[in-house]
């Protein structure tokens, strides 16, 4: 299990969800983030992060997930982690500040980035650094 799974686990349990198209996408967002330097608002996840995380997912067959349909799952999973998160009270821990709702599933998958790349909530780096939005 790689660490991002782990903390997708940490929130969600042993549910009997395929947390894994949440996970790819959540490490795709690190990569463009913090490995290639490209500024989260520069990020699209239609474009850049849904397609890529297809690629790594195949059907019994062999034929690829659509996009579309890769980015179905980690939508449903996104807003699973946050109405988990929310249920349980942990948006403080998980996400660093008492937000009261995310405005689309691409708010988790960065918040859920920066957990899993700076073991911190992503409002907590935000306010030791800043420049990470720029």
């Amino acid at each position: 299990m790689t660490k991002t799974e782990a903390v997708i686990r940490s929130i969600l349990g042993a549910v009997r969800a395929d947390i894994r198209p949440l996970a790819c996408a959540v490490d795709i967002a690190v990569d463009l983030m913090f490995i290639r330097g490209i500024p989260m608002d520069d990020i699209y996840v239609t474009d850049d992060i849904y397609p890529e995380a297809a690629k790594n997912f195949n059907k019994m067959s062999g034929a690829s997930y659509s996009a579309k349909t890769v980015s179905r799952r980690i939508e449903r999973l996104s807003n699973l982690c946050w109405d988990t998160v929310v249920s349980i009270g942990l948006v403080t821990e998980y996400i660093g500040a008492p937000i009261r709702d995310i405005h689309a599933p691409r708010d988790m998958i960065f918040y859920l980035a920066f957990y899993v790349y700076f073991d911190a909530p992503f409002f907590a780096v935000i306010r030791q650094r800043p420049a990470l939005l720029f």
